[in-house]
């Protein structure tokens, strides 16, 4: 590794693991088949993996660093809120095995698709963050997140209160709830992390 880190860089690479793992859980889900998961989970930690590699490649580099472009807290911050963006979709695989679930309900193939499009967005954002040169548009990205996150928050809520409203075995609604709720916080990582990019935006423009 090189004595100079481009933290900007980092944040970029990550967000493309974070749509590369969105994608693989949409394709997972759409295609799922209860006796490959034990595999597809592993291939998905694996990303996930590489993700804390590259944190820890960061962090160490920064420890280092005399003058970072950016404050270091936020520096710290954003590598926490990117890694969990990783995080979260890993454990989405990890809800569908430990609740033995045997099929996948059309609800969740959907909202795996709309993870996929938060992830994209992120990593739009990501890409044009480097030198904050166009504030107004990197602002605009983040509304995008924004936007997505509240269309996310919205299918959670009418998956969950259709659950609640027509399933009665105490069993399926503890599992689904457990299930929805995890692919609820994928959203919600995605919009934290762009919310802190829009305060240091605003901190360095």
């Amino acid at each position: 590794m090189s004595n100079k880190i481009d933290y900007f860089d980092y944040f970029k690479e990550i967000s493309i693991l974070a749509c590369k793992q969105a994608q693989y859980l949409s394709e997972t889900l759409e295609n799922y088949d209860h006796d490959s998961l034990p595999e597809r989970m592993k291939y998905m930690h694996s990303i996930e993996h590489e993700a804390d590699i590259k944190k820890s490649e960061m962090i160490t580099e920064l420890i280092k660093e005399f003058l970072p472009p950016i404050d270091r807290d936020d520096i710290v911050s954003l590598s926490e809120l990117y890694d969990n963006v990783c995080d979260t979709i890993d454990e989405v695989l990890l809800e569908f095995y430990m609740h033995d679930i045997k099929e996948c309900t059309p609800e969740a193939k959907v909202i795996s698709k709309k993870i996929v499009e938060i992830c994209l967005q992120l990593h739009e954002l990501s890409e044009n963050l480097k030198g904050f040169k166009k504030p107004d548009t990197l602002i605009e990205k983040v509304i995008q997140v924004n936007d997505i996150e509240d269309e996310g928050d919205k299918l959670y809520t009418s998956v969950m209160h259709e659950l609640f409203s027509k399933c009665d075995d105490s069993k399926t609604l503890l599992c689904w709830s457990n299930i929805y709720a995890c692919l609820e916080e994928c959203f919600d990582a995605c919009e934290h992390a762009a919310d802190l990019i829009r305060n240091v935006i605003i901190k360095n423009s």
